[in-house]
């Protein structure tokens, strides 16, 4: 006699998760890999993945305040997981001087690794966020160069030459001595205060280390 088992299909629910910070509500997008996430932010896209033990976000976009928020959830998914290292990696372009800052001290503050993406273009807002990484390295045809920051609320100027006040140099100082030794801080603020608008001031990777800005080129 032939028995026939019935057979039942299975369904899945999915659900859908709407996360808010500083008023902002990046996207979250599951990845084809069970272990990435996307935190999607008008301007760009922070990238959260896991290789065994080491998780990575990437950072892609614009330095805005909507980034920062971004990066923190980004950053508080991969604290939920088992991370034995902790890097970013940058494919950065414009955006404030005050967000970049930010986001340097969140790194730093949670001990993230900083790395520039290859055949990515690095310049100052950009390695404002490298020097925070414990760890600092150039990816492979990596530009790196100083160019005049961006005018924001606290750095704006009035003409070609960059021009910063006392009170903007004193942040810039203080931040840039809370990531680096005292002599490549400085090197870095008189790069940034010699460029101006009609150029950017190329950086070499070996440069970067001879310099100190970074650990490896």
């Amino acid at each position: 006699m032939r028995i026939r088992f019935p057979w039942h299909l299975l369904a899945a629910v999915a659900t859908g998760l709407v996360v808010a910070a500083c008023g902002v509500a990046p996207t979250v997008e599951p990845g084809a890999d069970a272990k990435a996430e996307h935190f999607v932010y008008k301007g760009g896209n922070v990238a959260a993945t896991q290789r065994g033990a080491e998780c990575e976000l990437t950072l892609r976009g614009t330095l805005t305040p909507e980034a920062v928020s971004a990066l923190r959830l980004a950053s508080d998914a991969l604290a939920k997981r088992s991370c034995r290292g902790k890097a970013v990696t940058l494919d950065v372009a414009d955006g404030s001087v005050g967000a970049a800052i930010t986001v340097g001290s969140m790194l730093r503050n949670r001990g993230f690794n900083t790395r520039v993406a290859p055949g990515s273009t690095c310049h100052t807002l950009c390695l404002l966020v490298f020097v925070a990484g414990s760890q600092r390295e150039v990816g492979t045809n990596a530009r790196l160069g100083f160019s005049q920051i961006p005018p924001d609320e606290d750095f704006g100027r009035a003409n070609c030459d960059t021009e910063l006040d006392n009170r903007q140099m004193l942040n810039l100082a203080r931040y840039l001595r809370a990531m680096l030794p005292g002599l490549t801080a400085d090197y870095m603020l008189q790069q940034i205060r010699a460029t101006d608008c009609r150029s950017v001031r190329p950086l070499p990777a070996s440069d970067a280390v001879t310099a100190g800005l970074a650990t490896k080129g």
